[in-house]
């Protein structure tokens, strides 16, 4: 019996590790893909357990003392313990189903956003070189006093613009000139909000970039916007809206 209670604990231990592991990436990544694979794996390592652990058991009754038989209630526990992992496992390979049906829709739905000019909440934007770039920011409290610097991708701060000193939504346009008046090239770009307050600690904003959907981009289970260079996630876009040219 304790070959039996030994094997049988092993293998009911290894499937839970794998179903459990399975179900972790799944949630954590919603990779269709590579759950399905280990949810797979789950189930196949759990068959060849489980029938090393039948094949064991019916060895060892075979070969038991009549006068002192096999205490039954171990090996039935196994056996219910076995049942419940492979009800795990399956649970998994259910849930594997729904992410990838979700993702599916995800993608569907992001398909309706290109050509869309949309405004979402972030601060990275990309300029292509002569259209202007817009955007907004809100502060918590008023400052003493507001300014707006736009990054490039290297961090380099190329213009410094005033801003407002309120605490009401503000929009600016970059209409793509440096500091010292020529024309910064196109490419990825950020802004930050620099406004102090009495104490002189910085306050943090609330800032929103706008911009055209040009595509959509699809890897590990999520599927996001591209304007222009830049990814956008679809549930930061927070306005959405035929261009003007192809409204009119």
């Amino acid at each position: 019996m304790t070959t039996i209670n030994t094997a049988a604990q092993t293998a009911v231990s290894t499937a839970k590790t794998a179903a459990a592991t399975t179900a972790s990436t799944t949630a954590k990544t919603s990779t269709s893909s590579t759950s399905t694979t280990s949810t797979a794996a789950s189930s196949a390592k759990l068959t060849q357990d489980y029938n090393s652990f039948l094949k064991l058991l019916t060895t060892q009754m075979q070969n038991q003392d009549p006068l002192s038989p096999m205490e039954s209630t171990e090996f039935t526990n196994q056996l219910v313990q076995f049942s419940q992992v492979e009800q795990q496992i399956s649970q998994n390979t259910k849930l594997d189903k729904l992410v990838s049906l979700q993702n599916n829709n995800q993608t569907q739905a992001s398909l309706g956003f290109i050509g869309l000019d949309v405004e979402a909440t972030g601060n990275a934007f990309t300029y292509d070189g002569s259209t202007p770039a817009k955007m907004s920011y809100t502060l918590p409290e008023t400052p003493t006093s507001t300014a707006i610097q736009i990054k490039n991708e290297k961090g380099v701060i190329v213009r410094t613009m005033d801003g407002v000193r309120s605490t009401s939504r503000q929009e600016l346009t970059w209409d793509g000139k440096k500091s010292d008046g020529t024309a910064a090239p196109a490419g990825n770009y950020t802004m930050s909000v620099v406004a102090p307050k009495s104490d002189t600690k910085l306050m943090t904003a609330t800032t929103t970039v706008f911009g055209r959907v040009s595509g959509i981009e699809a890897g590990n289970g999520t599927t996001t916007l591209m304007m222009g260079d830049t990814s956008i996630k679809m549930e930061n876009v927070i306005n959405a809206q035929m261009p003007t040219a192809a409204a009119a």
